[in-house]
């Protein structure tokens, strides 16, 4: 980071800056014409800097419900966790001690300062400044190695990306690496790791007795973190979490497979919510339900209708029928039943489900979800309708 552009960034936050915030916040498609009237406000990099400060915000609106405040940039934003999944993580480092590594713009730092007395270190300054600003708290420019931390709790956010922005799935790719995180896990009281939800499992390196979660947000996989010492809850475990709406549900327990069952479809097909399927916990919610897979590592499961408290973790469909896998006979039969939107789902690229959608989309009436499935060297088609959660 040039200190030019720093020092547009601080200078963008005075009230001298202000008139320039505001105009860029209200610029739409940025133009040279656009562009051109914003300089009469600001030199070439506060205009820059106020330019990708509304535009961050706007894109943050997903994550924070006050992103008009937030100070932050585009791969800031990217890299946060949003505010109800750093809320729910914060929960863990409740009035303790604790320094967040890698701090970022402060996602998570935010959430755990309301909860506990915290400070950020961050090896980037302008990054260091903003989530200075977000949370309230401390963030120091420093190299997260040089850290100290006995008797404190971590929070640490390690890069997943390499400057190419190729996306790595093990610890050892990780930056900081995985001797630097083997320290933390060795000197602290105890902490989170924030990882891609795409890590390589089983996790080599990681401590003893750790615990992994997978969390999901609106049905979307976010996060995986890894927990440690005084953070574990679970140790040992994997656990799942679930915000949807306004409601949080958890579970933990030992990875397993679904049980197995060949032939007829039942009722319904369900597909799990991605933070039970990653954490390898469907399996046991399956039994739970009475479900099965049809084919081993198919990744969804069938049977009758459930009625069990689990069924808030899938997503139902009612089967209406099985259909030859052949495509044309797929389209003959949406066709006869009043086909309008359709939707298609596979598993493991069986097949080109946007392809088919297209293909197959009707002028009907009636919505239909078709899940075009393997099972061994063969192709079932199952014509299904989404419903509500049993019960």
């Amino acid at each position: 980071m040039s200190s030019d552009a720093l020092g547009a960034w601080l200078w963008l936050a005075t009230d001298e800056g202000r008139a320039l915030r505001e105009a860029a916040a209200a610029v739409g498609e940025t133009t040279p014409a656009s562009v051109m009237a914003l300089r009469k406000l600001g030199n070439a990099d506060a205009v820059r800097a106020a330019l990708e400060l509304a535009q961050s915000r706007a894109r943050a609106m997903a994550k924070f419900p006050d992103a008009a405040t937030i100070w932050c940039d585009r791969h800031g934003i990217e890299q946060a966790s949003g505010s109800r999944v750093a809320a729910w993580k914060a929960q863990r480092f409740a009035g303790e001690r604790t320094i967040d590594l890698c701090t970022g713009i402060g996602g998570d730092l935010m959430a755990i300062a309301r909860v506990a007395p915290a400070e950020g270190v961050d090896r980037d300054p302008l990054r260091a400044w903003m989530a200075t600003r977000n949370a309230g708290v401390t963030v120091r420019v420093g190299d997260v190695r040089d850290e100290v931390v006995a008797d404190r709790l971590v929070h640490i956010d390690p890069a997943r990306r390499d400057e190419r922005g190729a996306r790595h799935h093990g610890l050892d790719a990780y930056e900081p690496g995985l001797d630097v995180l083997q320290r933390l896990w060795r000197e602290s009281k105890g902490g989170g790791a924030k990882l891609g939800p795409g890590i390589d499992l089983p996790i080599e390196g990681a401590p003893a007795n750790a615990e992994l979660e997978f969390i999901s947000e609106d049905r979307a996989l976010v996060q995986a973190v890894l927990w440690w010492g005084a953070c574990a809850r679970h140790p040992g475990q994997r656990s799942a979490t679930a915000l949807r709406g306004h409601e949080v549900r958890t579970v933990h327990g030992v990875p397993g497979s679904m049980p197995v069952r060949e032939g007829d479809y039942g009722a319904c097909i369900g597909v799990p919510d991605p933070a039970l399927e990653r954490s390898g916990l469907a399996g046991a919610s399956a039994a739970r339900l009475g479900l099965a897979e049809a084919a081993p590592g198919l990744g969804i499961a069938h049977g009758p209708w459930p009625a069990h408290d689990d069924a808030w973790w899938w997503r139902w469909y009612r089967v209406e029928a099985e259909i030859s896998w052949r495509p044309d006979a797929v389209h003959a039969w949406l066709r006869e039943h009043d086909a309008g939107e359709v939707t298609v789902k596979t598993r493991g690229k069986a097949v080109d489900p946007d392809a088919l959608a297209r293909a197959w989309r009707g002028r009907g009436s009636r919505a239909w979800t078709v899940f075009m499935l393997r099972h061994g060297n063969a192709l079932r088609a199952f014509a299904t309708e989404p419903m509500a959660m049993p019960g």
